[in-house]
């Protein structure tokens, strides 16, 4: 900034002093003084008033030149305060201190934007690969129909085939919609048992093929949720106990409880337990980290460690706490917590960000938990 700049923002502050010099004058000569002496008054006042005003301009003019010389240069103001030394003066160091808030928050959202932008890069790419599995499989055995009796058998595999590729494109649906949850739910009052039957019904087709028994037990229950979001994340567990289940009996039981009753802590449960394979200890408390297969993931080739994180941070978003607990060769078991009231959720949902994961001792059973207060 030039000078002359600066001494047009200055004007008024110069206005009020002319007034106090002239006034000054006035009282002077009206009190007798000699005419030298209100010369030289006026002399000493406007030589340490100019005076003053060139010193303020000198202690400002390296931060406003600093300052002038970034907005032309930087193509991001964020990185304003790195190219500004913090001035010497009150007013200069408020705003320095308010470039360094904004260049720290706007750097913040670059960086998470960027964070989000490389996962969904990263998930698609898992996507992709397993999307083109079931198509494989789907253009096999289209070219192995030849009208025999072995065709109503084939065109079965078929459909289960395309079953995979929709819930494939399903989840990625629900992966992209998952960071703005809030704009595609609608919190209603359900009936348990109707939304777990949706589920089950939704996929029938691989229960039966992989010779899955559903059980459900006591839902005769209401809870607050929305149908489409819970129906996709019991899906998720479902498709892992098909995935992971036992090659006899197998079975994933859904069972509901009123715990709590009367108290603030009032709630109800949904219990989803399978008898597969179970989880080790090692591996139990990164169940729900996006991308984390484990030993068994390693071991089938099929797992790509997306479906407990949706179903994790679904649940963060709803309102609904999330518990995981499993004992090798046993089984795994899931559990989700409804708030009784509606005006719970609501306070819950509002400023839920990704879940953090608490391990408890363990002891018997092990269990890891996603609860309201281990939510950043």
């Amino acid at each position: 900034m030039s000078f002359a700049k600066f001494f047009k923002d200055a004007l008024l502050p110069v206005a009020v002093w002319t007034c106090g010099v002239l006034l000054s004058c006035f009282v002077l000569t009206v009190a007798g003084a000699p005419v030298s002496i209100v010369v030289v008054a006026v002399g000493v006042s406007f030589i340490f008033g100019m005076l003053g005003i060139v010193i303020e301009y000198a202690r400002r003019r390296c931060f406003l030149r600093q300052l002038e010389r970034a907005a032309e240069e930087l193509e991001s103001p964020a990185w304003v305060q790195e190219m500004v030394q913090c001035p010497t003066y009150a007013e200069g160091e408020l705003e320095y201190e308010v470039l360094r808030r904004v260049g720290k928050a706007a750097c913040d959202e670059v960086a998470e934007g960027r964070r989000q932008t490389d996962d969904y890069r990263d998930y698609i790419e898992s996507w992709v690969h397993e999307a083109k599995l079931p198509l494989a499989a789907a253009h096999l055995i289209l070219e192995n129909l030849d009208g025999s009796e072995d065709d109503l058998s084939r065109v079965d595999d078929l459909g289960r085939e395309l079953a995979r590729v929709e819930r494939y494109i399903d989840q990625a649906l629900y992966y992209a919609r998952s960071e703005v949850v809030e704009r595609d739910y609608l919190i209603r009052r359900w009936d348990l048992k109707t939304l777990v039957t949706g589920a089950i019904k939704a996929n029938a087709r691989e229960l039966i093929a992989a010779h899955v028994a559903p059980v459900c037990e006591n839902l005769d229950f209401e809870v607050f949720t929305d149908e489409k979001w819970l129906e996709f994340i019991l899906g998720q567990l479902i498709q892992n106990s098909i995935k992971y289940a036992r090659e006899d009996g197998a079975k994933i039981t859904f069972s509901g409880a009123l715990l709590d009753e009367g108290l603030a802590s009032e709630r109800i449960e949904l219990i989803v337990a399978d008898n597969g394979c179970g989880v080790s200890a090692a591996d139990l408390p990164r169940v729900f980290e996006k991308g984390f297969t484990g030993d068994n993931g390693r071991t089938t080739k099929r797992a790509t460690g997306i479906g407990l994180y949706l179903v994790a941070r679904l649940c963060s978003k709803m309102g609904i706490d999330v518990t995981a607990a499993s004992e090798p060769g046993e089984g795994f078991v899931v559990t989700f917590a409804f708030q009784r009231t509606s005006s719970n959720i609501s306070s819950n949902v509002r400023g839920r960000r990704p879940p953090k994961q608490n391990v408890p001792p363990q002891t018997g059973r092990h269990a890891i938990f996603l609860s309201d207060n281990s939510l950043k």
